[in-house]
């Protein structure tokens, strides 16, 4: 849905000072600045949609203690950084 002619969806992660780092990036048409700040409202949807997606997504990762955020790229298209605390290591006692 975010490239009705289709193109490029990237995703990243990476572990960092005790967190995880999970990232989607699209180069599709953006989020509009005011819709950004509604985007993770149940029912909010600028499309033919129930408009629970991005506010189920929201609501899980802040469950788990972190944080889920849209921005637009310089260059066109949004990324969702999502970012949740790492679980601590665990070691196995034989």
């Amino acid at each position: 849905e975010a490239q009705p002619g289709g193109g490029e969806v990237r995703v990243s992660s990476e572990a960092a000072e005790g967190s995880v780092r999970a990232e989607v990036a699209d180069r599709g048409p953006g989020i509009a600045a005011a819709d950004r700040e509604r985007i993770f409202e149940p029912f909010f949807s600028t499309k033919n949609s129930t408009g629970l997606g991005l506010s189920i997504c929201h609501a899980i990762v802040r469950q788990h203690g972190g944080r889920l955020e849209a921005r637009p790229r310089p260059d066109g298209g949004t990324v969702f950084q999502m970012m949740l605390p790492a679980a601590p290591a665990r070691t196995e006692v034989a």
